[in-house]
């Protein structure tokens, strides 16, 4: 008998969406709404050489937390997992609003990261147990309105708590945030009836693998902060990194349980998902990381029209997400779906890598394909992988789709930051040669550019989906 998930009427498919609404705003107010304080905190703190980890700290550990998080989930229910995070989060955020150090502060946001890090792939993993198919893309696509509406808005709020009331509040506002997401989980989405399966969770996979990830991703990091990619310390931790991420594979070989199943990777369309979301993110973060930068320093725009360029973006990812789903419900090519959004956003990077910082219209109106072409690979490159798997393992491909997004995001701001602070000498952008400092965003948003356009060719073995594995059925592809 098939353990696909039963058709629920629409207004508890409607019902159960809403409650794991505020679980996502959580998540992705998280991430943003430091950012404006940091300067703030690092003042208060008595040290501004560390600032720059309260953000790494919580994206590094919420990378690594969330394929653990995505295999736990298939083992004992998205409901449990979902309300562990959310304590999780919890007891982060009130060590944060409580640090009287930047060390306390950033093991406050490793902790955050690993509770709010794993918001959005655990809500997408719960949501496929009650929607089938491409339903799921439609869905998907709220899901991205509501992701960006908080990016949009965590910003502002930082900046308002901080000035009228603290950089503490900042943290403070989670807590009544993560209860309504607690309440509306616990009184929406009903616990996992499959049973929980026999064995135990591999513990040395588990660490093994958050060890490789972890070292891996700081050592990116410091290369996003300035660190050489030949650096001692680089080559070190890269060497070990990939040492314990190899011992990890070996291990996962023969573990009755194992926390990523490798041969998940012998199915093209899931290998494929996973690179075009690292394609993806590298251009989405790193973009976005970069833009403001670029528009101030080259382009002398003030903070108020950068924000309002930037709104085009926000907006267009939610809005090319909303026309993906719809597009699912219609055709079974998600590869050409996929590809399209690719070749779109290589477009409007390359227009960005040719137009002056000083053209506001021009600028503006690029955004709207760069953020609507990532926007439509978001729920086909989810739902597709989701597709390509039965439901007992749906937790786990999420979990791995969402981790290589967050790598994507990782690399990209470490290639893309790494080469405009070549340009500048190696020194403070702020008072790099301008004709210099404007050819390296250029080059920058050229490899972007290359980066979508090798996304695009890889999406196309994505392949089509029959109309069985449309309405919730795996192994439905054609190639």
């Amino acid at each position: 008998m098939s353990d696909a998930p039963a058709p629920l009427a629409a207004a508890q498919v409607r019902r159960r969406v809403l409650a794991l609404m505020p679980a996502i705003f959580l998540g992705a107010i998280d991430q943003s709404i430091v950012s404006v304080a940091l300067l703030t905190i690092g003042h208060a703190l008595g040290d501004l050489t560390l600032i720059a980890w309260v953000m790494s700290g919580y994206l590094v550990a919420g990378t690594v937390a969330t394929p653990l998080y995505g295999k736990l989930s298939d083992l004992h229910g998205r409901r449990r997992m979902l309300a562990l995070a959310l304590s999780v989060s919890m007891a982060g955020s009130t060590l944060a609003a409580l640090s009287v150090s930047m060390p306390m502060l950033i093991a406050a946001r490793v902790l955050q990261g690993l509770g709010s890090g794993t918001l959005f792939a655990l809500s997408q993993a719960a949501a496929a147990d009650f929607i089938s198919g491409p339903e799921r893309a439609r869905w998907q696509g709220y899901f991205s309105g509501v992701f960006a509406c908080a990016a949009l808005a965590a910003p502002l709020a930082g900046g308002y708590l901080t000035e009228h009331l603290s950089w503490r509040a900042v943290f403070w506002i989670n807590l009544p945030l993560a209860a309504l997401a607690l309440w509306a989980l616990m009184t929406a989405i009903p616990p996992s009836r499959r049973a929980v399966r026999a064995g135990r969770i591999d513990g040395w996979g588990a660490a093994l693998l958050t060890a490789g990830i972890g070292t891996v991703l700081i050592a990116l990091t410091r290369v996003g902060q300035g660190a050489g990619w030949l650096g001692a310390s680089t080559l070190a931790l890269g060497a070990l990194g990939a040492a314990l991420l190899a011992a990890w594979a070996w291990r996962e070989v023969d573990a009755p349980e194992p926390i990523v199943p490798l041969v998940l990777f012998r199915d093209r369309r899931i290998r494929a998902c996973c690179l075009v979301n690292v394609c993806c993110f590298f251009v989405l973060v790193g973009c976005t990381v970069l833009l403001p930068l670029w528009m101030q320093t080259v382009g002398n725009a003030r903070t108020d029209e950068v924000a309002r360029r930037l709104v085009a973006l926000t907006l267009a990812v939610p809005a090319g997400a909303l026309a993906a789903g719809r597009a699912m419900l219609r055709t079974p090519h998600l590869g050409a779906l996929v590809a399209c959004g690719c070749a779109l956003a290589a477009l409007g990077l390359a227009g960005l890598a040719w137009v002056r910082p000083t053209a506001s219209s021009g600028i503006t109106a690029l955004m709207l394909p760069l953020g609507a072409g990532v926007g439509m690979t978001l729920p086909s490159v989810l739902v597709a992988a989701q597709m390509s798997v039965g439901p007992a393992m749906v937790g786990v491909v999420t979990g791995v789709v969402a981790f290589f997004r967050s790598l994507g995001g990782v690399i990209g701001i470490a290639v893309l930051t790494s080469m405009v602070l070549a340009g500048a000498g190696g020194g403070a952008i702020t008072e790099a040669d301008p004709r210099a400092l404007e050819r390296a965003f250029s080059a920058a948003f050229a490899t972007a550019a290359g980066v979508a356009t090798l996304a695009t060719a890889i999406a196309l073995r994505i392949g089509s989906f029959s109309r069985a594995a449309a309405r919730g059925g795996s192994d439905g592809a054609r190639s």
